[in-house]
């Protein structure tokens, strides 16, 4: 339906003009970005419409016919592919851009709906700038603002006279395997991966030959391109830091990539905004690179331990079945938070009974343990076992929770380190011999941005039998396994302190008040605290080679076996497992920098 009077004056004088090529040029509003002109606001659009003739496209793959940008015709990347979702000729292209009524030199405004069109708006963007379109614009927002703001709709189709569409192809914006491979390693090139965390660690989403990325791609997933309130365009300098804190400068020749070239074709318009000269996008994206086994791919080393939410809704509805069918799987809510009374032993309640995934079981994170965590008031002996509970103990508990050794456990949370609680968890469970844990990337709030179902009603656990298993003791770390870095009788050891700079150093203790000592570990290196390893909302985790990239400017290397420690355990679990993830070599002091210094173990201060 219109939204205003009048308005079929209107598109037939805006037809007219289009169809008579007339107009003036129009002076597109430059913004706050370098080429802030290819950007329109809906305001600007509107305000155009009235005054002069341009084509205005609805790049959408649905929802056209029932309401749409008055004028605006109808145009889908989909269209201009094969059966292989590569892209089509030049010819090609062309002819049917000639049958859809549009020219090299018109003046257009392409439109989607921003994040569900996967970045249509843009491919089509990059696919008219590759064939030498020069006044090309897109909408910002969307037609989700577009709606938002109330401007005027129509939905009688529309569609223009046949044309003649003559290319001036440009071979610089078209990436091809061939231009990346003989680039990869240049210092002076950067290539930019569009998808998700889950395509870029390894999972095969979309009918990719193989899974994982372009060696050394940075990854960059489009979303992050949108404000997430409105669905515009990031303002110039979140979107250049975005860009400079990854090494992508406008000095360097940047390629973007993602599943099939659309989403890296938004990348493309991003990076045109910004000013860069020399970007490209590559078309035929991941499909066409891992379908050629002469190419190489890297992927996260056990990046099956990383799952996304729709892989959860698949366990969950026997769509996906776990690793071993026979024993089932686990969903495992870790906490810290849950209300019991003095003694921590009778169950009252927790933020887990407000929502949680269907079929989770809770655990009071501190009942892994016998260490300080577990324990409250004054008069605190430290055991020399260390702080999480000795493996039989551990898996006799685990047993008690329903999970076996030989079960598929899947770990989320919900509190404000989400991350750090599900990696101490999953830590714990590689400890006690657990064949296949798994922590949900994003945690409980991934689940719910997903729509997955909530369930409030509480799970009681079976108790069943562990299963006789020696462990993984490979993933705890002893105190003489440090001293022997510590007396340099292990040269392939390494200790990294993951604590805050400020308890590194000496001068803090941050989380802790049953004790007060001050300093680090003899010898030790700092990595960073445990945020380092979190995206800021700490719910989900960094891109593993950015991570791995860190530790590698930190001193530390995958060749070596790494003792990460921590105050309690806690931070240093988190990275254990991060380690696990990338296929590195650690183990996890879990009584970290408490029990080191309770036994009067070799200590530093100051700055190395």
């Amino acid at each position: 339906m219109r939204t205003k009077k009048g308005s079929m004056l209107v598109i037939v004088a805006l037809m007219a003009c289009i169809c008579a090529g007339c107009g003036t040029p129009i002076d597109f509003p430059q913004g706050e970005y370098p080429n802030g002109e290819l950007l329109v606001s809906g305001e600007f659009l509107e305000s155009i419409m009235e005054e002069s003739g341009v084509v205005i496209i609805d790049a959408r793959s649905s929802g056209y016919e029932t309401g749409h940008i008055p004028g605006a015709i109808s145009v889908q990347w989909s269209d201009y592919v094969d059966e292989n979702s590569m892209l089509l000729t030049e010819s090609a292209i062309a002819e049917k851009l000639g049958a859809a009524g549009l020219t090299r030199d018109m003046t257009c405004v392409i439109y989607d709906d921003t994040l569900a069109s996967w970045g249509a708006a843009g491919r089509i963007f990059w696919m008219f700038e590759y064939l030498g379109c020069s006044d090309v614009h897109i909408l910002n927002g969307g037609w989700n603002l577009w709606v938002l703001e109330e401007r005027q709709t129509e939905s009688t189709p529309n569609t223009l006279p046949p044309a003649t569409f003559v290319p001036s192809v440009r071979d610089s914006v078209l990436s091809t395997s061939d231009s990346i491979s003989s680039r990869l390693g240049d210092s002076d090139f950067v290539v930019i991966d569009s998808r998700t965390d889950e395509e870029y660690n390894g999972w095969q989403l979309y009918g990719e030959a193989r899974g994982g990325h372009i060696p050394g791609a940075v990854q960059i997933p489009y979303e992050w391109f949108y404000a997430s309130d409105n669905g515009t365009v990031l303002g110039y300098e979140d979107l250049l830091s975005l860009f400079t804190t990854r090494g992508v400068t406008s000095d360097k020749e940047v390629t973007s990539y993602c599943t099939a070239g659309i989403r890296s074709g938004f990348v493309y318009f991003v990076l045109r905004l910004l000013g860069f000269q020399n970007c490209s996008n590559y078309a035929n994206s991941i499909l066409e690179w891992a379908a050629d086994p002469a190419l190489t791919m890297e992927k996260m080393e056990n990046y099956h331990a990383l799952v996304y939410p729709e892989w959860v809704d698949k366990l969950i509805n026997g769509e996906n079945p776990p690793t071993y069918p026979g024993n089932g799987y686990v969903i495992l809510y870790p906490s810290y938070e849950p209300r019991y009374s003095e003694n921590r032993s009778d169950y009252v309640g927790t933020v887990y009974e407000t929502g949680h995934i269907p079929g989770a079981l809770f655990v009071d994170i501190y009942l892994l343990e016998n260490g300080p965590n577990s324990e409250y008031g004054d008069g605190y002996e430290y055991p020399e076992e260390g702080n999480i509970k000795p493996l039989s103990e551990l898996q006799e508990f685990l047993g008690s929770l329903g999970i076996s050794k030989d079960m598929t456990v899947v770990v989320y949370a919900n509190d404000d380190i989400s991350m750090m609680t599900a990696g101490r968890a999953a830590w714990a469970l590689l400890l006690a011999g657990v064949d296949d844990v798994r922590i949900l990337n994003g945690n409980y709030d991934a689940w719910v941005d997903f729509g997955g179902e909530i369930e409030t009603t509480p799970n009681t656990p079976e108790p069943v039998a562990f299963g006789e298993s020696p462990g993984n003791p490979r993933y705890l770390a002893t105190t003489n396994d440090l001293l022997t870095v510590v007396n340099e009788t292990n040269p392939n050891a390494v200790i990294a302190d993951d604590r805050s700079w400020e308890e590194y150093i000496g001068e803090s203790n941050s989380y802790y008040q049953y004790f007060d000592e001050l300093g680090r570990i003899k010898t030790a290196g700092w990595v960073g605290d445990w945020w380092e390893l979190t995206r800021d909302d700490f719910e989900s985790l960094k891109t593993y080679t950015e991570v791995e990239r860190n530790w590698i400017n930190s001193g530390f290397s995958s060749d070596e076996q790494i003792y990460f420690y921590c105050g309690t355990g806690w931070r240093s679990g988190l990275y254990t497992f991060y380690a696990y993830l990338m296929g590195w070599k650690a183990a996890n002091y879990d009584g970290g920098w408490f029990e080191w210094s309770y036994y009067g173990n070799p200590r530093e201060t100051g700055t190395p």
